[in-house]
Protein backbone atom coordinates (compact mmCIF):
# COMPACT_ATOMS: atom_id res chain seq x y z
CA UNK A 1 0.00 0.00 0.00
CA UNK A 2 1.61 3.34 -1.01
CA UNK A 3 1.32 6.49 0.34
CA UNK A 4 -0.05 9.01 -2.29
CA UNK A 5 0.37 12.66 -1.59
CA UNK A 6 -3.09 14.82 -2.70
CA UNK A 7 -2.51 18.31 -1.93
CA UNK A 8 -0.78 19.72 1.21
CA UNK A 9 -0.85 17.48 4.21
CA UNK A 10 -3.51 15.63 2.54
CA UNK A 11 -2.40 11.79 1.08
CA UNK A 12 -4.33 8.52 0.91
CA UNK A 13 -3.72 5.06 1.10
CA UNK A 14 -5.56 3.95 -1.67
CA UNK A 15 -7.57 -0.03 -1.52
CA UNK A 16 -10.88 -1.00 -1.65
CA UNK A 17 -11.63 1.54 0.82
CA UNK A 18 -9.56 4.29 0.81
CA UNK A 19 -7.87 5.46 4.08
CA UNK A 20 -7.40 9.42 4.28
CA UNK A 21 -4.07 10.38 6.00
CA UNK A 22 -2.90 13.94 7.11
CA UNK A 23 0.68 14.72 7.68
CA UNK A 24 2.26 17.47 9.55
CA UNK A 25 4.70 18.05 12.63
CA UNK A 26 6.50 14.87 11.53
CA UNK A 27 3.19 12.57 12.57
CA UNK A 28 0.08 11.71 10.57
CA UNK A 29 -3.50 10.74 11.23
CA UNK A 30 -6.06 8.81 9.77
CA UNK A 31 -9.68 9.21 7.95
CA UNK A 32 -10.87 5.82 8.66
CA UNK A 33 -8.96 2.31 8.85
CA UNK A 34 -10.25 0.20 6.36
CA UNK A 35 -12.47 -3.78 6.92
CA UNK A 36 -9.76 -5.16 9.07
CA UNK A 37 -6.65 -5.81 10.55
CA UNK A 38 -5.10 -7.08 6.73
CA UNK A 39 -5.98 -3.15 5.90
CA UNK A 40 -5.13 -1.52 8.81
CA UNK A 41 -1.71 -3.70 8.85
CA UNK A 42 -0.49 -2.15 5.69
CA UNK A 43 -1.69 1.26 6.59
CA UNK A 44 0.82 1.36 9.61
CA UNK A 45 3.28 0.11 7.40
CA UNK A 46 3.08 2.41 5.51
CA UNK A 47 3.76 5.24 8.10
CA UNK A 48 6.49 3.27 9.24
CA UNK A 49 8.33 2.84 6.43
CA UNK A 50 7.34 6.86 5.99
CA UNK A 51 8.74 7.57 9.59
CA UNK A 52 6.17 8.95 10.70
CA UNK A 53 4.27 8.21 13.73
CA UNK A 54 0.68 7.99 13.74
CA UNK A 55 -1.11 10.34 16.48
CA UNK A 56 -4.68 9.95 16.04
CA UNK A 57 -7.58 7.94 13.48
CA UNK A 58 -10.76 9.59 12.52
CA UNK A 59 -13.73 7.79 11.82
CA UNK A 60 -16.17 9.38 9.55
CA UNK A 61 -18.99 6.69 10.55
CA UNK A 62 -19.35 3.39 12.15
CA UNK A 63 -19.82 1.04 9.31
CA UNK A 64 -17.36 -1.90 9.30
CA UNK A 65 -15.76 -1.32 6.20
CA UNK A 66 -14.30 2.21 8.03
CA UNK A 67 -13.80 1.13 11.57
CA UNK A 68 -12.82 -2.74 11.17
CA UNK A 69 -9.17 -1.70 11.06
CA UNK A 70 -9.22 0.01 14.61
CA UNK A 71 -8.62 -2.33 16.95
CA UNK A 72 -5.34 -3.03 15.29
CA UNK A 73 -4.02 0.26 14.82
CA UNK A 74 -4.57 0.68 18.37
CA UNK A 75 -2.84 -2.00 19.65
CA UNK A 76 -0.09 -1.78 17.42
CA UNK A 77 0.12 2.22 18.18
CA UNK A 78 -1.82 3.40 20.87
CA UNK A 79 -3.08 6.46 18.27
CA UNK A 80 -6.28 7.52 19.92
CA UNK A 81 -9.87 7.82 17.70
CA UNK A 82 -11.90 10.55 17.31
CA UNK A 83 -15.53 9.89 15.82
CA UNK A 84 -18.67 12.34 15.60
CA UNK A 85 -21.81 11.76 18.39
CA UNK A 86 -24.07 9.07 17.89
CA UNK A 87 -21.24 7.32 15.40
CA UNK A 88 -18.86 7.00 18.24
CA UNK A 89 -21.60 5.13 20.39
CA UNK A 90 -21.90 2.76 17.14
CA UNK A 91 -17.97 1.71 16.90
CA UNK A 92 -17.78 0.92 20.91
CA UNK A 93 -20.73 -1.09 20.72
CA UNK A 94 -20.48 -2.53 17.12
CA UNK A 95 -23.06 -5.32 17.70
CA UNK A 96 -25.65 -2.57 16.98
CA UNK A 97 -24.72 -2.71 13.06
CA UNK A 98 -25.97 -6.47 12.76
CA UNK A 99 -29.33 -5.65 15.19
CA UNK A 100 -29.76 -2.53 13.05
CA UNK A 101 -29.99 -4.66 9.99
CA UNK A 102 -31.88 -7.57 10.87
CA UNK A 103 -33.79 -6.30 13.90
CA UNK A 104 -33.23 -8.92 16.17
CA UNK A 105 -30.38 -11.21 17.30
CA UNK A 106 -28.39 -11.62 14.62
CA UNK A 107 -27.39 -15.00 13.41
CA UNK A 108 -23.83 -16.24 11.12
CA UNK A 109 -24.70 -15.57 7.65
CA UNK A 110 -25.39 -11.76 8.67
CA UNK A 111 -22.47 -11.40 11.45
CA UNK A 112 -19.66 -10.98 9.26
CA UNK A 113 -16.38 -8.85 9.41
CA UNK A 114 -18.58 -6.72 6.82
CA UNK A 115 -21.63 -5.93 9.51
CA UNK A 116 -19.76 -6.01 12.51
CA UNK A 117 -16.25 -4.84 13.07
CA UNK A 118 -13.98 -5.21 16.87
CA UNK A 119 -15.80 -2.50 19.47
CA UNK A 120 -12.51 0.04 19.86
CA UNK A 121 -13.15 2.80 22.65
CA UNK A 122 -13.77 6.31 21.36
CA UNK A 123 -11.41 8.78 22.98
CA UNK A 124 -12.78 11.79 21.70
CA UNK A 125 -15.98 13.56 20.28
CA UNK A 126 -15.08 15.56 16.74
CA UNK A 127 -15.68 18.85 16.81
CA UNK A 128 -16.91 21.20 14.08
CA UNK A 129 -13.03 22.28 13.93
CA UNK A 130 -10.18 20.43 15.05
CA UNK A 131 -6.20 20.35 14.72
CA UNK A 132 -4.38 17.46 14.35
CA UNK A 133 -0.89 17.27 13.60
CA UNK A 134 -0.86 20.89 12.86
CA UNK A 135 -3.20 20.45 10.26
CA UNK A 136 -6.44 22.63 10.56
CA UNK A 137 -9.18 20.75 9.71
CA UNK A 138 -13.11 21.45 9.34
CA UNK A 139 -15.82 18.48 9.92
CA UNK A 140 -18.87 18.76 8.14
CA UNK A 141 -22.44 16.69 8.01
CA UNK A 142 -22.19 14.34 6.06
CA UNK A 143 -25.28 12.21 7.33
CA UNK A 144 -27.90 9.79 4.81
CA UNK A 145 -25.43 6.97 4.56
CA UNK A 146 -25.29 6.43 8.43
CA UNK A 147 -26.83 8.56 11.07
CA UNK A 148 -23.87 10.97 11.45
CA UNK A 149 -21.58 10.62 9.12
CA UNK A 150 -18.95 13.89 8.38
CA UNK A 151 -16.47 14.70 6.00
CA UNK A 152 -13.48 16.08 6.53
CA UNK A 153 -11.68 19.15 5.09
CA UNK A 154 -8.34 20.37 4.97
CA UNK A 155 -7.92 23.38 3.40
CA UNK A 156 -7.03 21.94 -0.16
CA UNK A 157 -8.77 18.52 0.01
CA UNK A 158 -12.47 17.56 0.87
CA UNK A 159 -12.13 14.17 2.04
CA UNK A 160 -16.06 12.76 1.59
CA UNK A 161 -16.64 9.07 2.88
CA UNK A 162 -19.16 7.44 1.70
CA UNK A 163 -21.49 10.47 0.98
CA UNK A 164 -20.77 9.96 -2.81
CA UNK A 165 -20.20 6.57 -4.95
CA UNK A 166 -18.17 6.07 -7.45
CA UNK A 167 -20.81 5.41 -11.07
CA UNK A 168 -18.68 1.79 -11.39
CA UNK A 169 -20.08 0.94 -7.63
CA UNK A 170 -23.40 2.01 -8.30
CA UNK A 171 -24.05 0.02 -11.79
CA UNK A 172 -22.39 -3.18 -9.48
CA UNK A 173 -24.47 -2.35 -6.68
CA UNK A 174 -28.18 -0.72 -8.17
CA UNK A 175 -29.59 0.36 -5.19
CA UNK A 176 -27.40 2.69 -2.88
CA UNK A 177 -27.17 1.46 0.48
CA UNK A 178 -28.41 4.65 2.65
CA UNK A 179 -30.50 5.18 6.45
CA UNK A 180 -32.24 8.32 5.62
CA UNK A 181 -32.83 9.29 1.95
CA UNK A 182 -33.96 12.96 2.94
CA UNK A 183 -30.70 14.14 5.09
CA UNK A 184 -28.33 11.95 2.01
CA UNK A 185 -30.20 14.50 -0.56
CA UNK A 186 -29.26 17.44 2.05
CA UNK A 187 -26.29 16.46 2.20
CA UNK A 188 -25.77 16.13 -1.86
CA UNK A 189 -26.74 19.87 -1.42
CA UNK A 190 -24.78 21.03 1.55
CA UNK A 191 -21.60 19.35 -0.29
CA UNK A 192 -22.04 21.31 -3.60
CA UNK A 193 -21.67 24.50 -2.11
CA UNK A 194 -18.38 23.30 -0.81
CA UNK A 195 -15.33 24.39 -2.94
CA UNK A 196 -11.77 22.41 -2.78
CA UNK A 197 -8.89 22.01 -5.16
CA UNK A 198 -9.34 18.09 -4.44
CA UNK A 199 -12.09 15.70 -3.62
CA UNK A 200 -11.56 11.95 -2.40
CA UNK A 201 -13.99 9.73 -1.26
CA UNK A 202 -13.74 6.69 0.24
CA UNK A 203 -14.50 4.64 -2.94
CA UNK A 204 -13.33 6.79 -5.98
CA UNK A 205 -9.79 8.28 -5.96
CA UNK A 206 -8.84 11.82 -5.76
CA UNK A 207 -10.54 14.59 -8.11
CA UNK A 208 -11.36 17.84 -8.69
CA UNK A 209 -14.60 17.85 -10.53
CA UNK A 210 -17.52 16.39 -8.96
CA UNK A 211 -19.64 16.60 -11.38
CA UNK A 212 -19.91 13.83 -12.55
CA UNK A 213 -20.62 11.95 -9.54
CA UNK A 214 -23.26 14.05 -8.24
CA UNK A 215 -24.63 13.31 -11.40
CA UNK A 216 -24.47 9.76 -10.74
CA UNK A 217 -25.82 9.80 -7.47
CA UNK A 218 -28.88 11.49 -7.86
CA UNK A 219 -29.65 9.81 -10.75
CA UNK A 220 -29.13 6.54 -8.74
CA UNK A 221 -31.26 8.35 -5.50
CA UNK A 222 -34.04 9.29 -8.62
CA UNK A 223 -34.31 5.89 -9.98
CA UNK A 224 -34.85 3.70 -6.89
CA UNK A 225 -37.02 6.44 -5.36
CA UNK A 226 -39.19 5.73 -8.82
CA UNK A 227 -38.94 2.01 -8.54
CA UNK A 228 -40.31 1.81 -5.07
CA UNK A 229 -43.39 4.28 -5.85
CA UNK A 230 -43.73 1.75 -9.11
CA UNK A 231 -43.53 -1.51 -7.09
CA UNK A 232 -46.78 0.50 -4.90
CA UNK A 233 -49.70 0.22 -8.06
CA UNK A 234 -51.73 -1.91 -5.70
CA UNK A 235 -50.74 -2.31 -1.38
CA UNK A 236 -47.44 -4.34 -0.71
CA UNK A 237 -45.48 -6.23 2.10
CA UNK A 238 -41.81 -4.64 2.41
CA UNK A 239 -41.08 -8.00 1.22
CA UNK A 240 -42.77 -7.81 -2.18
CA UNK A 241 -41.95 -4.04 -2.36
CA UNK A 242 -38.04 -5.30 -1.81
CA UNK A 243 -38.62 -7.98 -4.82
CA UNK A 244 -39.89 -5.59 -7.01
CA UNK A 245 -37.63 -3.00 -7.20
CA UNK A 246 -34.45 -5.61 -6.79
CA UNK A 247 -36.46 -7.05 -10.85
CA UNK A 248 -36.71 -3.84 -12.17
CA UNK A 249 -33.73 -2.08 -11.72
CA UNK A 250 -31.44 -5.60 -11.81
CA UNK A 251 -30.05 -6.35 -8.90
CA UNK A 252 -28.04 -9.49 -8.91
CA UNK A 253 -29.09 -12.74 -6.55
CA UNK A 254 -28.66 -11.48 -3.34
CA UNK A 255 -26.93 -13.67 0.02
CA UNK A 256 -28.49 -12.80 3.45
CA UNK A 257 -26.03 -10.04 4.05
CA UNK A 258 -27.06 -8.36 0.43
CA UNK A 259 -30.48 -8.98 1.42
CA UNK A 260 -30.63 -6.95 4.14
CA UNK A 261 -28.49 -3.97 2.93
CA UNK A 262 -30.75 -3.48 -0.43
CA UNK A 263 -33.87 -4.16 2.03
CA UNK A 264 -32.75 -1.55 4.33
CA UNK A 265 -32.05 0.89 1.44
CA UNK A 266 -35.56 -0.06 -0.21
CA UNK A 267 -36.94 1.19 3.66
CA UNK A 268 -34.94 3.96 3.63
CA UNK A 269 -37.07 5.16 0.37
CA UNK A 270 -40.20 3.66 1.47
CA UNK A 271 -39.86 6.24 4.92
CA UNK A 272 -38.68 8.99 2.93
CA UNK A 273 -42.28 8.70 0.56
CA UNK A 274 -44.03 7.97 3.91
CA UNK A 275 -42.82 11.37 5.36
CA UNK A 276 -43.15 13.73 1.92
CA UNK A 277 -46.30 12.59 2.06
CA UNK A 278 -47.08 9.90 -1.27
CA UNK A 279 -47.18 6.67 0.56
CA UNK A 280 -49.00 4.82 3.78
CA UNK A 281 -47.84 2.24 5.96
CA UNK A 282 -50.47 0.44 7.54
CA UNK A 283 -51.91 -2.69 9.15
CA UNK A 284 -54.54 -4.56 7.42
CA UNK A 285 -55.50 -8.45 8.43
CA UNK A 286 -52.10 -8.48 10.50
CA UNK A 287 -50.52 -7.75 7.39
CA UNK A 288 -48.22 -4.51 7.32
CA UNK A 289 -48.73 -2.69 4.10
CA UNK A 290 -47.40 -0.04 2.05
CA UNK A 291 -49.99 2.16 -0.14
CA UNK A 292 -49.91 5.14 -2.53
CA UNK A 293 -52.05 7.72 -1.30
CA UNK A 294 -54.26 9.43 -4.18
Amino acid sequence: MDLVKIAGPAHYLPGRVNIGVLIGEGQAAFIDTGLDEGAARKAVQALEQAHLRLAAVINTHAHADHCGGNAFVRKRTGAPIYAPPVEAALIQHTEFEPFFLFGAAPFKAIDSKWFHATPTPVAHILDARITLCGVELEVIPAAGHSMNQVAILTPEVAFLADALMAPDILERYPIQYCYDVLAHRATLERLAGFRRDWYVGAHFPPTQDLTPLFDANRANHDRTAAAVLEALQSAASTEEVVRTVAESLGVPPMDPAAYLLNAAAVKAHLSAHVREGRIAFEIQDQRPIWRRLP
